[in-house]
C-alpha cells in the first residue's frame, strides 16, 4: 500500500511539472491587533501538488491534496477548490508582535509570493481636561492624549461630526514602555454655538478610529463671569469656615498642652515644698532638743553668758549660785554669816534685773 502511494506522489510532480503548476495570486500584506487573528490567501493553478507556508525563515504549515500538515498550533489552513484553481487560507491565531515577519507562499516546483505581516496596538483616546463651556466667541484650547499605541496612532478632529481643519490642531508623539507610543493633539477653538467636539485616533489594523467625544456649551460673557462667581463664592465662604475650625482645634489642643505642663510644674513645686518642710520641722526638732525644752533655766552655751552686768557688786561679794561641784551636782558655796544678809539683798536686786530664763531667737527660712 506504501508503495502505491509513493508511486502516485512520483507520478503527481511529474504531471506537476509537465502541466506547470503556478502561483495564479499570492499573499497580501496585512494589518491585524494585538491578539487578533491574521490570514493569507495564496491561489495556485490546478493540479498542484504541494503548498508550504514560511513565516520569515521557518516552515510553519504544509498543504497537500490529502490535506494539510500541521506543527504549530497557532497556525491552521482553510481551502477553496474550484475547477481550474485551489486556494489555501493560512490563519494565525492570537497574533504577537513576534509575528512582525515576512509570510511565504511556496511551491516547490514553481516559485514563491510573500507579504507581510503588521501587528499593531490600539490604546486609549480621552481629554486631558473636559471643558463642559466656552465664553462665546473666545478662542479656547482642548487637548486629546491618546497612550499606548503602537505605531504612533493618527490623530484627527471633528466638530459636530465634520472634520476640522488639520491648521487648527497640532500633534505630538512621545515614545513610552514597551514599544508603546503617546500622542498628544490640541486643538485651538472659537466656537459661537453649542458644538459637539471628537477627537479621533486610529491605525490601519483598526477598522473604525477610537473616538473620545465632547459636548460644549457657550455662554455670553456675563453668564459665564456670573458661574464663576458662583464658584469663587463657594470657595470664600467654605475656605474661612474651614480655616476657624482648624483654629479652634489648634487653641483646644494648645491649652491642653499648657494645662498638661502646668499640671507638672505644680506637682513639682508641691514635692519640693514638702521637702522643704519636712527639713524645717527636722531642723526645729533638732534645735528644741538641744535647747533642752524641760529646762528653760538651763542652756548650752558657756557660764560666762550669765555673768552680771558693769556696775554690779564685786563677784567676791555676790553668792554664786551657779556652780559645778560634780558631773550633773549643784553646790550653794558657804557664806560667812556676817555678810549673809547683805549679800541676800545685792542677790535679790541682781536677779531682779537679769533674765531668768534666757531665750535664742533662730530664723528658719522654708524654701
Amino acid at each position: 500500500m506504501a508503495t502505491v502511494r509513493t508511486i502516485l506522489k512520483l507520478f503527481s510532480i511529474s504531471l506537476g511539472m509537465c502541466l506547470s503548476t503556478r502561483i495564479i495570486e499570492g499573499p497580501k500584506s496585512a494589518f491585524a491587533l494585538l491578539n487578533s487573528d491574521a490570514a493569507f490567501n495564496c491561489t495556485v493553478s490546478q493540479p498542484w501538488l504541494i503548498i508550504i507556508w514560511i513565516m520569515g525563515k521557518t516552515p510553519v504549515l504544509s498543504v497537500t491534496p490529502e490535506g494539510p500538515i500541521i506543527t504549530d498550533s497557532q497556525f491552521g489552513q482553510r481551502n477553496y477548490t474550484t475547477e481550474n484553481t485551489f486556494t489555501s487560507e493560512l490563519v494565525i491565531s492570537a497574533v504577537t508582535l513576534n509575528n512582525n515577519v515576512t509570510v511565504k507562499c511556496s511551491l516547490q516546483t514553481e516559485g514563491s509570493q510573500q507579504a507581510d505581516l503588521f501587528v499593531q496596538v490600539d490604546g486609549m483616546v480621552s481629554f486631558v481636561s473636559k471643558v463642559t463651556s466656552v465664553v462665546l466667541n473666545r478662542s479656547t484650547d482642548i487637548v486629546c492624549k491618546a497612550e499606548g499605541w503602537n505605531p504612533e496612532p493618527t490623530i484627527t478632529w471633528t466638530r459636530n461630526q465634520t472634520a476640522v481643519d488639520s491648521r487648527m490642531y497640532t500633534t505630538t508623539n512621545s515614545p513610552s514602555s514597551g514599544h508603546l507610543y503617546n500622542s498628544l493633539s490640541t486643538l485651538n477653538l472659537t466656537l459661537s454655538a453649542n458644538a459637539e467636539v471628537a477627537c479621533l485616533a486610529t491605525i490601519q489594523a483598526l477598522h473604525q478610529p477610537k473616538t473620545a467625544v465632547l459636548y460644549i456649551t457657550v455662554e455670553p460673557l456675563l453668564n459665564f463671569a456670573a458661574s464663576q462667581d458662583q464658584t469663587w463664592l463657594i470657595i470664600a465662604i467654605v475656605v474661612p469656615i474651614a480655616v476657624v475650625i482648624l483654629l479652634i482645634i489648634l487653641i483646644i489642643v494648645i491649652a491642653f498642652c499648657i494645662k498638661r505642663t502646668k499640671h507638672s510644674e505644680s506637682s513639682y513645686q508641691d514635692e519640693i515644698r514638702k521637702m522643704s518642710s519636712r527639713k524645717s520641722l527636722e531642723t526645729t526638732v533638732d534645735a528644741q532638743r538641744n535647747s533642752g525644752l524641760e529646762n528653760f533655766g538651763m542652756a548650752t552655751e558657756n557660764v560666762d553668758d550669765l555673768q552680771p552686768p558693769p556696775g554690779s557688786p564685786s563677784p567676791n561679794r555676790m553668792v554664786t549660785w551657779f556652780g559645778k561641784k560634780s558631773s550633773g551636782t549643784l553646790e550653794t558655796p558657804t557664806v560667812p554669816p556676817s555678810d549673809l544678809e547683805s549679800q541676800q539683798a545685792t542677790l535679790n536686786q541682781y536677779m531682779m534685773d537679769f533674765p531668768i530664763y534666757p531665750r535664742k531667737t533662730r530664723h528658719v527660712t522654708a524654701v
